[in-house]
């Protein structure tokens, strides 16, 4: 439709600042859920932008909580993570139906794609 703008929007509460950079994006990077949706926002301040986190397997993924860990700082990327979790308030909508149980999800990046 001319003269109208395509606006979407996900309601948002839990922010979460990853100051010693967990995920691998840099430091004091923001992260929020995408709560009753399937993804994890994360703000990029060096760029302004946004980038959209995804769980592509199990169907569906509602985030509803997010939290960084190191493990092992001397291990690089693979010993840091953000991890997330399933909502309890929505379970009937993810494979299992009523009778499954919250999960968590650690996302993590590579410095590059083919990295060890």
């Amino acid at each position: 439709m001319a003269g109208q703008s395509r606006i979407s929007a996900d309601w948002t509460y839990i922010v979460v600042v990853d100051r010693f950079n967990t995920m691998g994006l840099g430091e004091n990077v923001v992260t929020t859920t995408g709560t009753n949706s399937d993804s994890m926002y994360v703000f990029l301040p060096k760029t302004k932008t946004w980038l959209t986190l995804r769980v592509p397997y199990p169907q569906t993924y509602y985030a509803r909580g997010n939290d960084g860990r190191i493990d092992d700082p001397n291990a690089g990327w693979k010993g840091r993570g953000m991890w997330s979790n399933y909502g309890n308030t929505n379970n009937w909508h993810i494979e299992g139906g009523k009778e499954s149980r919250s999960k968590m999800v650690k996302f993590q990046m590579r410095p590059n794609p083919l990295a060890d």
